[in-house]
């Protein structure tokens, strides 16, 4: 065997593991839930009979308070194995454990009170618990369970032969050769988590592409799961991978040859799949490709295994990160998923700090694109109405869909309308507003837009003209971005799509000090002191400190000449924004680009 994806070693683990939180103490649920819900799909329920009600097939992890009025926890664990459902549970308790345990059929054993720290890491070792068989997991409950008991004194324990019995028990099963491949195995998978939480900490305050790959190589082979990792950036036109950093191998100098994937390696197939590729065979040529930052010192058959982890966000491919391990065998489906997530984390941090120097720059290099293919939602409707299409405003949306303002020249609402409800990646649209032979409408998209496809390769949509089917798209980027992943990341998308044209450009900032001044400029002195006033008293915070009647009486108002201030005050600050953004005119419309 020389290279498997994810698809052929992983099982059916969903990409957000679900957990279930039962606990009687309203507020301690909550704050679990509090705890957890940035990371996992994460249900409450308050007391036993909620939480009989909410037990289903789809939950990998209870956390379970086990003193509970009505119905225990001891009857709602019961109830959960006798449905069958395969899921790790966790007692979260203050009740000591005593040698009534040693029968229950848990995962875990916590005694309140618990930190968040101390939580998430139970949580994450049942997790990767939840990947093994059931005799190992039958050990590793085992084992939970004499720990605990252990922490107690003997004379307090009902039953202390039952505790020796068990400590006999666990001793001897962590004898069996195979059970101790299975606890080392857990080991590798905490040491990588860890690192991998760790990762993700730095990822949030790492200011560049650079710091990032630099961060994530070098925490790989620190913390030693890996002895190499590198990350290369990723040609897709010419299937070609050109190394930028590495860590490890001190001995060696990072080489830097582009090394051409074949289409059919292990690095075309983690970005083509957008699945981790295992290499356990380094006799082939194209295993070797793995190696390929190392020089020419003899240090490839030091390594045994290793994976190819794609650096993908959405439809963007930000290149491949490579690790190699001088152990054989040691990839199964949890370390897959593991690396497999730690990928797109990866991804996620480059394509945010792309963004956050995008708005942030004074000079940034400006791209134009010739637009033709009608698999394009905006390019079809123009060919469809013979209309000219201008895309004013946008907002994407967390789904993957975009909500977008055209304003459409050319063909009637009834045409426009009839085109748009035909089309199946329109998901909605409504006439907004008609004049002279020009119609704006919303229109909620889903997938099929190059205006989506550059906004996940990080760039900047300024505007999308579309004349009968022929369209031209303006885009921003960074000065450090990489323009041909951004063509490529449409291009793979849309075939008939040209990048034209290339330029840098100074963009004209107002300072704050100007915005504020021209705000303050518009407003009437009255509304000024209204606004300023309404603030200050905590009438826009919530819940409000101040009632609008409370703020009027300090002013001497009545209540409606209050809001009409505050009204006229708050169209004037939002009008002013908007009028700094460059995409309304003086009256509030939408600004015509041409």
């Amino acid at each position: 065997m020389s290279e498997t994806t994810v698809s052929e070693r992983l099982t059916d683990t969903p990409a957000s593991p679900t957990i279930l939180i039962v606990d009687d103490d309203k507020d301690l649920a909550d704050t679990y839930s509090v705890w957890l819900s940035g990371q996992f799909d994460v249900e409450t329920a308050y007391g036993g009979v909620q939480a009989r009600k909410q037990i289903h097939d789809g939950l990998d992890l209870v956390l379970l308070d086990r003193r509970m009025p009505g119905i225990p926890g001891d009857r709602v664990l019961a109830d959960i194995r006798e449905q069958g459902i395969d899921c790790q549970v966790a007692m979260l308790t203050a009740v000591e454990p005593d040698t009534d345990i040693i029968e229950l059929p848990f995962d875990e054993y916590l005694v309140k009170p618990v930190t968040q720290s101390e939580l998430r890491e139970t949580v994450d070792e049942l997790l990767l618990r939840q990947g093994f068989d059931a005799d190992a997991q039958e050990y590793f409950a085992m084992e939970s369970k004499a720990e605990a008991l252990e922490a107690r004194d003997e004379e307090n324990l009902r039953n202390p032969e039952a505790v020796e019995d068990l400590e006999a028990d666990t001793e001897q099963a962590r004898e069996s050769e195979r059970i101790r491949d299975m606890r080392e195995r857990l080991r590798r998978l905490q040491r990588i988590s860890s690192v991998i939480r760790d990762i993700d900490k730095q990822l949030v305050v790492a200011t560049s592409r650079q710091e990032i790959e630099h961060t994530v190589c070098e925490r790989l082979v620190e913390s030693e799961p890996y002895e190499l990792a590198w990350i290369g950036d990723y040609t897709v036109s010419f299937e070609q991978v050109t190394p930028s950093v590495m860590a490890g191998e001190d001995d060696t100098t990072l080489n830097q040859a582009t090394v051409a994937d074949g289409g059919g390696g292990p690095a075309s197939r983690a970005v083509s799949t957008g699945e981790v590729q295992i290499v356990d065979d380094f006799a082939t040529d194209r295993a070797q490709q793995i190696l390929a930052p190392l020089d020419s010192s003899g240090t490839h058959d030091r390594f045994e295994a290793g994976a190819v982890v794609p650096l993908t966000y959405r439809d963007t491919v930000y290149g491949v990160l490579n690790v190699c391990t001088a152990t054989a065998d040691v990839f199964d489906e949890r370390e897959v998923a593991v690396l497999s997530e730690l990928g797109d984390s990866v991804a996620n941090a480059i394509n945010s700090v792309e963004s956050k120097k995008l708005m942030l720059s004074d000079t940034v290099v400006e791209l134009e694109f010739d637009v033709q293919d009608r698999s394009d939602v905006f390019v079809s409707l123009s060919a469809k109405t013979a209309s000219r299409i201008a895309l004013k405003s946008f907002v994407p949306a967390a789904n993957g869909e975009l909500t977008s303002y055209v304003e459409v020249t050319g063909t009637t609402t009834e045409a426009f309308l009839d085109a748009a409800t035909e089309i199946p990646e329109v998901e909605t649209v409504r006439g907004i507003g008609e004049s002279n032979e020009q119609g704006l409408y919303e229109c909620r998209v889903s997938d099929s837009t190059v205006v989506l496809s550059l906004i996940d390769a990080g760039a900047n949509v300024e505007s999308m003209r579309i004349e009968a089917g022929q369209g031209h798209v303006a885009a921003t980027v960074a000065p450090e971005t990489d323009v041909r992943t951004v063509a490529e990341t449409v291009q793979s998308t849309f075939d008939e799509v040209d990048l034209v044209a290339k330029r840098e450009i100074e963009r004209d900032f107002q300072s704050t000090e100007s915005f504020r001044q021209s705000l303050e400029n518009r407003l009437t002195d009255r509304q000024y002191s209204v606004l300023e006033a309404a603030y200050a008293a905590g009438y826009f915070a919530w819940p409000r400190e101040s009632t609008a009647k409370e703020i009027a009486e300090s002013l001497d108002l009545a209540p409606p000449t209050l809001h009409e201030h505050l009204r006229g005050a708050k169209i004037e600050l939002i009008e002013a924004f908007f009028d700094e953004t460059g995409n309304f005119d003086d009256g509030g419309r939408l600004r015509d680009d041409e």
